[in-house]
């Protein structure tokens, strides 16, 4: 995947001062971005839960890769490359966002995302749960859905255990066969919608 490759090369410790940041918080950034664009560094730290002096060393990484633009003190924009990655990549992911149906869980927030076509990348979800926790989620459901049912891959069928939960969820988040669905939880909205994107960032 080739925004991949170019998340991957922007924060890695080749290119400038080492980072205090992660590939999926540059993807954060460019989802944030893109859906409040033009944005200043102020409100890009907030949303993204980091300090200033971070999201400074992170915007210029995106500069470097000309995946945004910077207009003076009007904040930051996409760039067409950065459009067309992003672009590219709502084909393999969908942003739901926060999830409210019945989680087995007292977390405050819960946030959900979809990835297209990759439920053989999945085996029981261990490498997404541990990625999700590193990112400052308290919790992650793993689930894959073929043949119109709800799997926990490798330890149960939700459609066949708990059809009513499965069944609500099926409603609410509109999977397609195949699909991998991450919902994280978290103390904050923020936090869980971080670990949605790192657990996510395994699969792309």
């Amino acid at each position: 995947m080739e925004l991949k490759r170019v998340l991957k090369l922007l924060a890695s410790r080749s290119i400038g001062p080492q980072p205090s940041f992660q590939s999926f918080h540059l993807l954060e950034a460019l989802l944030i971005i893109r859906r409040e664009m033009p944005i200043g560094r102020k409100k890009l730290a907030e949303l993204l839960g980091l300090g200033e002096g971070v999201v400074r060393t992170l915007i210029q990484r995106l500069r470097a890769g000309s995946l945004v633009t910077v207009i003076g003190r009007g904040g930051c924009t996409l760039s067409g490359k950065g459009e067309e990655l992003l672009h590219w990549l709502e084909k393999r992911l969908r942003d739901i966002g926060p999830v409210r149906s019945g989680l087995p869980w007292s977390y405050p927030a819960s946030y959900a995302l979809i990835i297209r076509g990759s439920a053989g990348g999945v085996a029981r979800g261990l490498e997404q749960r541990d990625e999700a926790i590193r990112a400052g989620a308290k919790a992650l459901m793993v689930l894959t859905y073929r043949d119109e049912r709800l799997l926990m891959p490798g330890v149960s069928d939700l459609s066949m255990e708990e059809p009513d939960f499965a069944s609500q969820l099926i409603r609410e988040l509109r999977p397609e066969d195949g699909d991998v669905i991450l919902i994280a939880g978290g103390d904050s909205l923020a936090e869980a919608r971080r670990g949605a994107l790192a657990a996510a960032w395994t699969l792309l």
